[in-house]
């Protein structure tokens, strides 16, 4: 068997054999599987764990986590004017080196991730899986339990102005595509659709986000709203896409 994966350079026919082996028993050791091949372990270990790795995440029998649906949201919130941002660099905000001072909130946790900036708008990312109370959690371990904002009620109508900015879709489609990106949809209806990348090999990924036209249209309204005496607590409130449970 070392002659014919080897000498006859037939490595299709090994891959073949080892996912065969790992379809019966996922937990198979390189070593173990150099056994039952017949193969030198010390020369073939380092492709054999290559190669579970590989039937981990590539093959059709793969037993590694499947990707949610939706890989990633993104929205914003508003803040007040009067939250201490000098207060915010002491309890956990980082500063950044932009020319418009936001300022990055990393949560510990591994939910997201938030950008402050000078005018109120904090922008919110938020890791799959994606649900409400997931997108509220991260907006009040930045800003509630830092005591940014003490006040229970303001903290609700901080919740309030959350909504939907765009996200990140993954589609598995069970086999290896070509290579492509198609950005043709991405300043009209901000849709970018990628298939074959290399984060996804096997899936159609669709990026979604409010075009930059539609975000200045929002921002014009509201700011002819606030002329008009509207505050943030009267913003239209957040409301659920189809995929948030």
């Amino acid at each position: 068997m070392v002659e014919s994966y080897s000498k006859n350079g037939n490595t299709e026919s090994l891959r073949r054999s080892v996912f065969s082996l790992l379809d019966n028993d996922p937990y198979l050791t390189a070593k173990t599987i150099c056994e039952m091949l017949g193969l030198p372990y010390k020369e073939k270990y380092r492709y054999l764990n290559k190669l579970k790795s590989d039937w981990k995440s590539n093959h059709e029998n793969k037993q590694g986590s499947n990707c949610s649906s939706v890989h990633a949201w993104s929205g914003c919130c508003h803040v007040p004017q009067y939250v201490d941002r000098d207060l915010a660099l002491k309890v956990g905000w980082k500063p950044t080196k932009a020319k418009n001072h936001w300022l990055l909130w990393k949560d510990e946790s591994g939910i997201g991730r938030m950008m402050w900036f000078e005018s109120g708008r904090v922008n919110l990312y938020v890791t799959s899986p994606v649900n409400l109370g997931k997108v509220k959690q991260l907006v009040s371990n930045g800003f509630g339990f830092t005591g940014l904002i003490f006040s229970d009620k303001v903290m609700l109508q901080v919740q309030e102005t959350i909504h939907h900015y765009g996200s990140h879709h993954v589609f598995d489609v069970g086999s290896p595509l070509p290579k492509k990106t198609v950005k043709d949809f991405e300043k009209s209806h901000g849709i970018t659709i990628k298939i074959g990348d290399m984060s996804h090999p096997k899936s159609v990924e669709v990026e979604a986000h409010v075009p930059d036209w539609a975000e200045r249209l929002t921002f014009s309204l509201e700011r002819i709203a606030d002329a008009f005496g509207s505050s943030v607590n009267e913003k239209e409130p957040f409301k659920k896409s189809d995929y948030i449970v």
